[in-house]
């Protein structure tokens, strides 16, 4: 009973055996564009708990535009994040990586990887912005987004550089994509290791319309002003003046008068 038991774990353990002392080739170059031509070689890992990775990136986050492409080996294969991510925290900073880890053939990480793509052109949606490093105050302001940036992100983690660390906050307009990631979820860069902490990724709110200003005159209204009335003097046939009308001309009768029996008495 015993030696069967023992032949019927025996294909379990040599391919367990053969899986962890079988070598997995991946292909290691980098560079800041995406044919990734610095150092361009090979690197092996063990199959069983590694794995090839490719990541190509833009990353604005520190204020200074730095776009890199690399490739090498992990010793660790975590597959977190399958997806691009694409984040903009405001003030011109944003994150766009797109990151694959591969384990199944060797050089599977040949492919040429692309930065997700950007845009400038908004989409009628708004989320607070802010991102700040060390536990510094993140000073929100509402920005709108742009392209497929459709969800608002809210993350905290810390970045990793060698043996530094620096807690950081972060919110922003973002790709659907940031849904994935979760708690404890780490990202590999260029420079750092990024690690979330705590995050979600909501839809994102339409940008408000504001409604038309009461004291705005329509425009098919037509305004009319009141005209003003004014009276011209008329000349007559004559050529005397208006002010010689009837009444004035009383004011001349007694001077007439007298000037008739001066005449008579002489």
């Amino acid at each position: 009973m015993m030696v069967s038991f023992i032949l019927c774990l025996l294909p379990a353990l040599l391919a367990t055996t053969s899986a962890q002392g079988q070598t997995l080739t991946c292909n290691t170059c980098f560079g800041q564009t995406e044919t990734c031509n610095f150092a361009p070689g090979t690197c092996q890992d063990n199959k069983a708990t590694g794995g090839c990775l490719s990541v190509a990136e833009d990353i604005t986050l520190d204020g200074t535009r730095m776009p890199f492409f690399y490739k090498e080996c992990l010793s660790n294969y975590k597959s977190d994040i399958k997806v691009p991510i694409s984040f903009t925290v405001g003030n011109g900073k944003y994150f766009r990586i797109n990151t694959t880890q591969c384990n199944g053939t060797d050089n599977c990480n040949s492919a040429v990887l692309g930065v997700p793509t950007g845009s400038t052109t908004k989409n009628g949606l708004q989320c607070p912005t802010c991102f700040a490093l060390n536990f510094a105050l993140c000073n929100t302001s509402v920005t709108p987004c742009t392209g497929d940036e459709t969800y608002c992100m809210d993350f905290t983690g810390y970045l990793m550089n060698d043996s530094a660390i620096s807690p950081f906050v972060g919110k922003g307009c973002a790709t659907a994509s940031t849904k994935e990631i979760k708690r404890a979820t780490s990202l590999i860069s260029a420079a750092y290791k990024y690690v979330f902490l705590w995050g979600t990724s909501v839809p994102a709110e339409k940008i408000p319309i504001n409604p038309p200003s009461t004291t705005a005159t329509p425009a098919n209204t037509t305004t009319t002003s009141t005209p003003i009335n004014i009276t011209l003097p008329t000349t007559t046939r004559s050529g005397a003046s208006p002010a010689l009308g009837k009444f004035s001309f009383a004011l001349y009768l007694p001077g007439l008068t007298g000037l008739l029996l001066v005449k008579l008495l002489s």
